[in-house]
């Protein structure tokens, strides 16, 4: 019993020293292979753009033409027959005052021009005879004059005491209902022209604006429809800031027709896309999630050499244009960046490229 238990020690010993020197040297071999595993990337060729920011502003779609339709002369309101969202007709008839004051007016003109041309008849009679002097007759004349201006304007504010469409357009606002009392000039209907077109009205600094020219293409889009986008050109441009803003107001006017399904009302929300006029430079871009690291104008990013191993390499910012990034100084044609995977790469590592 003695003798056979050291036995067992010594062969349970052998065994157990076996195992270790059988597990040893697989440890190395496992992280070798570990290590020779390359990460996988996908990359993206740095490409050519414009060498200037695309101007992106907030804009506000409106008819160009929107005009407050009010009565010349005051009155009480007779009739309005259209209300908000009907459309209109040119020549149509829209609102009128009641006319007897009117009417009243213009019988007193007509009156008093009567008045006055027998007036002045009877004058040039009796200046034949010598009875009056020519003054008193030159002040008969004049006081004919009078009369008549006065025939003309009560004859015009008859006219102005109703209100018609002068264009196809549709009734934004109504301001006024049936029996009220207007004042002379008061508004009384808001009306859209739609032979004036529909447009986007923004605003820009003065370091946009001095690139912007008319006639210049651009893009609108409402946020009621998002990823809907319409053609624009721009036609009108402020030259002269706005001294409560100081900002220069710009109109574009947007084609209907490229998206005939979709209705477009005053008002609407949305966003306009002028590129500069003066954009002939061209800049490298980058996809903006090859960033590793980015400090005020400066970023890092990885470019992949033609060995697959990667390169740390810092880039100046010129601008951020949606999801690219507009470089200051230009990359060599064809270089490859890393857009996905680039968070946990080292600088000279071998990486594995994805379809």
């Amino acid at each position: 019993m003695n003798r056979s238990a050291p036995l067992s020690l010594i062969a349970t010993a052998l065994v157990a020293s076996l195992l270790l020197s059988a597990c040893g040297p697989a440890k190395p071999e496992a992280e070798a292979a570990t290590a020779n595993a390359a990460r996988v990337v996908k990359v993206q060729t740095v490409s050519l753009g414009p060498g200037q920011a695309a101007i992106e502003v907030a804009g506000v779609g409106a008819f160009r033409d929107e005009t407050k339709l009010s009565f010349k002369v005051g009155g009480v309101i007779e009739q309005i027959t259209v209300r908000e969202g009907d459309s209109v007709k040119p020549g149509q008839k829209l609102a009128w005052l009641n006319q007897q004051e009117v009417n009243a007016a213009v019988s007193q003109a007509a009156a008093g021009l009567d008045k006055a041309q027998r007036d002045l008849k009877r004058g040039e009679q009796l200046r034949s005879e010598e009875v009056i002097s020519s003054v008193q007759l030159d002040n008969l004349k004049t006081a004919l004059q009078v009369a008549q201006a006065q025939a003309s304007q009560a004859s015009f504010a008859r006219q102005t005491a109703e209100v018609s469409a002068r264009a196809p357009g549709v009734v934004l606002k109504r301001f006024a209902q049936v029996g009220e009392v207007v004042a002379p000039g008061q508004p009384v209907l808001l009306l859209g022209s739609r032979a004036s077109g529909f447009v986007m009205k923004a605003s820009l600094s003065d370091k946009q604006a001095i690139h912007v020219q008319v006639g210049q293409a651009a893009t609108a889009q409402f946020d009621a429809v998002p990823g809907v986008q319409w053609p624009a050109k721009v036609i009108e441009l402020a030259q002269a800031a706005d001294p409560a803003t100081g900002t220069y107001g710009v109109q574009v006017l947007i084609d209907t027709q490229a998206n005939p399904a979709l209705n477009v009302l005053s008002g609407m929300q949305g966003q306009l896309r002028i590129q500069p006029a003066d954009n002939t430079e061209q800049r490298s871009y980058v996809p903006l999630e090859a960033v590793i690291e980015g400090d005020n104008k400066a970023a890092w990013l990885f470019t992949v050499e033609a060995n697959n191993s990667v390169k740390r390499r810092a880039v100046k910012v010129a601008f951020v244009q949606g999801n690219r990034l507009a470089l200051a100084e230009p990359l060599p044609e064809g270089t490859r960046v890393v857009s996905v995977g680039a968070a946990y790469l080292q600088d000279g590592e071998t990486v594995q490229i994805a379809e």
